[in-house]
This record gives structure tokens, sequence and C-alpha cells, in this order.
């Protein structure tokens, strides 16, 4: 509740307390003028007739009548505004909450949704990769992992041997610690095999057969991909860290083979 909000309505029912026992006081204390001054009419009464005999006693009772009667009325009248002010104390307030807006109602609606495991970007795709055709070439060079296709070039003549020639497809970072910050999936595509298969994240059933000492592939964005663990507690991405290097594993509390990157990935 707004602060402001909250303030009025602590000022209003404070006013209307003190309203409740102003009208209350000034009932009360007419109630006791009027019962004074109809004793002392009483007493003034039973003394003229002790001195004036009975002669005057409905000249007497008179006078006592008249300030009964105004007794009463006053006691009406003070009786209306007692009620007035008791309506109004006990009144509900009629300040109201502003209402809710449909744009807050949608914002603590999407508070309480429950995110998807699977860290997706917004322009998630399936993409396809006819590069990535599992007779690629695998080599760690420069700090980099190295996917090259390899070429036999025939001998040029009857004295000279075949050779065989590399030429980069792509290429991976060679991570061993996570960062700080997670990254998103952006495509279906989440690692490769060594020989250059690519992997889908949704590959989990093709690959949950092999143990967490078996080497599936490397990431794309850096970190060797291992297969299911049943003794590592694996983080958010699925990764563990093991005598010192950071590392993905399979695991059985998934069905997808990552849930999203420790590192910045690479597009393939």
């Amino acid at each position: 509740m707004p602060e402001s909000v909250w303030y009025d309505r602590a000022m209003i029912r404070t006013r209307n307390f003190l309203l409740f026992i102003f009208a209350l006081a000034f009932l009360v204390g007419a109630i006791l003028l009027t019962m004074w001054f109809s004793r002392g009419t009483s007493l003034d009464s039973r003394y003229s007739d002790m001195i004036f005999g009975g002669d005057d006693t409905a000249t007497m009772t008179a006078e006592v009548v008249s300030p009964e009667d105004q007794r009463e009325s006053r006691l009406a009248s003070l009786r209306a505004k007692l009620a007035k002010y008791t309506d109004v104390a006990m009144a509900p307030s009629t300040d109201e909450l502003p209402p809710e807006t449909e744009s807050e109602t949608a914002t603590s609606t999407a508070a309480t949704e429950v995110p998807t495991a699977v860290l997706l970007c917004a322009n998630y795709s399936v993409v396809s990769a006819p590069a990535l055709n599992g007779k690629l070439t695998y080599a760690v060079s420069g700090g980099q992992r190295t996917f090259a296709v390899s070429e036999t070039v025939p001998a040029v003549s009857s004295t000279t041997l075949p050779t065989v020639s590399l030429t980069t497809v792509f290429t991976l970072p060679l991570r061993t610690v996570p960062l700080a910050i997670k990254s998103c999936i952006a495509s279906d595509v989440v690692a490769v095999t060594v020989t250059g298969a690519p992997i889908r994240n949704t590959d989990y059933n093709s690959y949950k057969g092999s143990g967490e000492a078996t080497l599936i592939g490397y990431t794309i964005d850096g970190f060797e991909l291992y297969g299911q663990t049943s003794s590592l507690a694996t983080d958010e991405c699925g990764g563990a860290t093991v005598s010192g290097t950071y590392r993905y594993y399979l695991s059985s509390d998934r069905d997808t083979i990552l849930n999203c990157f420790a590192a910045i990935p690479v597009a393939l």
C-alpha cells in the first residue's frame, strides 16, 4: 500500500474517533448539568412550599414541569447529535485503494510463473549444419580446438608420395573454468563429437547410456562433455568441477544435454 494512502486512512480514523469522544463527553456533561438544575429546582420548590404554604403549588409545579420538558428536548437533541457523530465515527472509510490495473495483474501473474529449466534465447532456432558430417579431424592448436577436413593430394609423379591437406572447418574455445554469468542457448546444436558430428540438445536419450568417464564431445562454449553421472552434483547448466576442471555431464535429473552455457558459446 502506498505510504500516502496509509497516512490518509490513519488521519480519517483518528478524526472520527476524536469526534465520537467529543460527542460522548458533550452528552454526559449535558445530562449531569440537567440533573443538577433539576435537583436545584426541586429544592427551591420544596423550600417555597415551606415558606409560603401550598397556595403556589400549582405555580411551582408548572415551573418544575417546564425544566423537565426542556431536559427531554435537550436529551432528544443530544441523542440525535450523538447518533449523527456515531454514524460518522463508525462508518467505513470511503477512501479506497486505486483499482488494480491490467499491467499490475499481468506483472503479478508473470512473477508467479515458474520458468523452464532450459535457458533458451529469445532468437532460439533449430539449425542445419551440413559441415558437421562426423568426418572431421580434431586437434588442439593455439589454445583452441580445431576441426578440419582432411584431403589426400595425389602424388604428382612416381617419385613422390600422396600428401594430406587439412582445411579448418571451425574452431571451439578451450576452457576449464566457467564464467560468473550464464549464457542462454541460441540453437539446438550445443556440442560436437570428436569427429565433428552435431550433438543437439534433444539428443539426451542417444547418449544417456554413456558413463561419466566417457568423453562424448565438446560443447560450443569450450568445455568437455561426458556421459551420465550418478555421483556428481551438477549445477544449473549441467556442469561440475572435477580436479580443478569444469566439464559437463549428462544427468537423469533433466532430459536435455544442457540447461544453459557456463561460458559464451560460439556460432558454428
